[in-house]
């Protein structure tokens, strides 16, 4: 697996674990506040840059559905302990959290294929071989180094504010 995809799979993780916890937990009629929101989001970043470099080699949604559940109950205690009433772990509680780790899977493994599609498409695209020119065809005219004035660049200033 690239960098890049590794990349986009911890950031993808980080977003849809923070995202998809606090949603299954308020569907599931868990209590959510500004605090327990923070440390959230703290656990999605942490997760995410987590699963970006610790990351597997292998693709697929098995890798996926593992960070993605780690995250699930690590929110969830986080999400129980923030809001500072224990709850025992109900079935629409296990559902719903359930229910996010296998959309948030779903999700992260079709845009990672989408991805490597779109950018295949994109290399290919941008190849452009070059070709000679036929040897009877007269040569360009024209000047490829002037200078284009542009109207916006007086209007840019470099002055700072004044010193008190």
């Amino acid at each position: 697996m690239t960098e890049r995809r590794r990349a986009f799979r911890g950031a993808a993780v980080g977003a849809l674990t923070g995202a998809l916890a606090v949603a299954a937990h308020a569907t599931a009629d868990g209590g959510v506040d500004s605090t327990s929101l923070t440390l959230v989001a703290l656990v999605s970043v942490g997760l995410g840059l987590t699963a970006s470099t610790v990351g597997t080699r292998r693709d697929g949604r098995i890798p996926i559905v593992g960070w993605l559940a780690a995250g699930q109950v690590i929110a969830h205690l986080v999400l129980v302990l923030a809001t500072g009433h224990a709850h025992p772990v109900g079935a629409p509680m296990l559902a719903a959290h359930a229910a996010a780790v296998v959309v948030g899977a779903v999700l992260v493994a079709s845009a990672e294929r989408l991805a490597a599609v779109v950018g295949s498409v994109l290399r290919a695209v941008r190849f452009v071989p070059l070709v000679p020119a036929p040897a009877g065809s007269p040569p360009l005219t024209g000047h490829l180094s002037a200078v284009v004035p542009v109207p916006l660049l007086p209007a840019l200033s470099r002055r700072g504010p004044p010193s008190a």
